[in-house]
């Protein structure tokens, strides 16, 4: 099979986000210049400071979003990764983990050795 179906999957994937920003823009427009909403003009007397005003916004809730959500989707798949051996990765880390301490037991023991044979010549 072609990776080309695949690749253009991820390349509109990727992209669409540009496509939302400007369907945002034009849906503010609309909102802006609604004839049967005035409110917005009130509080805005120009598009520019409401596309401002709506930017600080969205720049509020990325940072929300950076600090809080993030995080804790992150915590929560990887508690979820670590249940009823679902994590292939886990797994190897935990056999790498008990290597280490295998061979940190070695190396304890062989580093007594070692100095029991250095006093012994002393």
């Amino acid at each position: 099979m072609s990776t080309r179906v695949g690749g253009l999957l991820i390349m509109v994937g990727e992209t669409m986000f540009l496509f939302s920003i400007l369907n945002f823009i034009m849906i503010t427009r609309l909102q802006y210049y609604s004839s049967g909403d005035s409110y917005i003009r009130t509080l805005f007397p120009h598009y520019i400071v409401f596309l401002i005003g709506l930017s600080v916004i969205a720049f509020i809730g990325m940072m929300f979003t950076y600090v809080y959500i993030f995080p804790s989707k992150q915590k929560f798949s990887q508690e979820q990764a670590i249940k009823d051996d679902r994590s292939p990765m886990y797994q190897k880390i935990l056999e790498i983990q008990k290597e280490l301490n295998e061979m940190r037991t070695t190396v304890d023991s062989l580093s007594e050795k070692v100095d029991r044979m250095a006093e012994e010549r002393n």
